[in-house]
């Protein structure tokens, strides 16, 4: 009797609650990863050059005279170096953990991961590439715009993606429902 009473305590927890462990759980498996010895030795310095690279190729097609070296983007008049949390990978974190957290299928999670993380992966290719801009043409605004705006506003953005999948899957299922006699 006593082997079901997490099961019952769990089960007789409200919706809310029962996300909220689950996506507290999964960015606290987020943070603990991040910090394995593997992390820190290949999958982070591979992230931020990935990012440097495509970053510089976004450049160089605008013309900017630019230059890779490791996750460092060179120009002639500044350099600065793609690190951690400059790659989205925080906010793609929050937006899958919230996605797996959510009662829904499988199908539509996986649909919501991947539209999401290309999503912002892309815009964040679009974030560096404009700091590059602004450190160019208007380095004052450079360590505001880094340091603050656009943090605070790639989490908004994932969670605001991750309401409108939650509406995309609450809409489809009633759908459905509202179909049936």
């Amino acid at each position: 009797m006593e082997s079901d009473a997490p099961a019952s305590w769990y089960d007789g927890k409200s919706p809310v609650f029962k996300f909220a462990l689950k996506f507290g759980g999964l960015m606290l498996l987020y943070y603990a990863l991040g910090m394995t010895p593997f992390s820190e030795r290949v999958f982070w310095p591979a992230n931020l050059q990935a990012n440097a690279w495509l970053t510089n190729v976004i450049l160089r097609g605008l013309q900017q005279p630019t230059r890779l070296a490791g996750a460092t983007i060179q120009s002639d008049r500044f350099s600065f170096v793609i690190k951690r949390g400059c790659d989205a990978t925080e906010p793609v974190a929050v937006l899958v953990a919230a996605v797996l957290a959510f009662p829904a299928p499988l199908r539509r999670k996986l649909a919501g991961i991947l539209a999401g993380t290309l999503l912002l992966l892309g815009l964040n290719l679009l974030r560096v590439t404009s700091l590059y801009f602004v450190a160019r043409d208007h380095p004052g605004l450079y360590d505001p715009l880094h340091l603050t705006v656009f943090p605070a506003v790639f989490i908004l953005l994932a969670l605001l993606l991750w309401l409108a999948w939650v509406q995309w899957v609450v809409g489809r299922n009633q759908g459905k429902t509202d179909a049936r006699p």
